[in-house]
């Protein structure tokens, strides 16, 4: 009887796990934590992500050149301007 339970509890967690994980698999690919602090020049920013809304706070990821990506609060005058000219560039 004992290992009926056991197997029985196993397969409950078992199902647990993978919708647990499935769930996961449709959450947001990129979240910003931290934010970089000083102003990244413009020169070397390739292009911009918003985050999604799915993340705990917003945020904005920069693509730069080297393959490196910095997150940066999108409230800041310096992104907002990084933003802009790039979409601006887009445009045209």
């Amino acid at each position: 009887m004992s290992s009926r339970s056991l197997l029985l509890v196993l397969l409950v967690l078992a199902c647990l796990q993978f919708f647990t994980e499935a769930q996961n698999s449709f959450g947001p690919s990129h979240c910003c934590f931290n934010f970089q602090k000083t102003p990244v020049p413009e020169k070397i920013v390739i292009s911009y992500k918003k985050t999604l809304a799915d993340c705990t706070k917003p945020g904005v990821i920069l693509y730069l050149t080297k393959d490196r990506l910095v997150c940066v609060n999108p409230a800041e005058v310096w992104v907002q301007n990084i933003m802009k000219n790039i979409a601006q560039h887009q445009e045209g």
